[in-house]
């Protein structure tokens, strides 16, 4: 299993989507996703934004 694979099953979200992410400088990753990976990393989505200066 690649690196993008085991990502979107660790996180539940669609391997494309990775995909977009990790490729596609001008790709607006969605709410619903962010929220996702978040909380599979235990972090707070307020601190998220924090973390990325938003």
């Amino acid at each position: 299993m690649n690196n993008n694979s085991r990502f979107a099953i660790e996180h539940d979200i669609d391997e494309k989507t990775v995909r977009r992410i990790r490729e596609d400088e001008t790709y607006q990753i969605s709410l619903n996703t962010i929220m996702k990976i978040c909380d599979t990393k235990n972090i707070k989505l307020s601190d998220f934004f924090k973390m990325v200066g938003i």
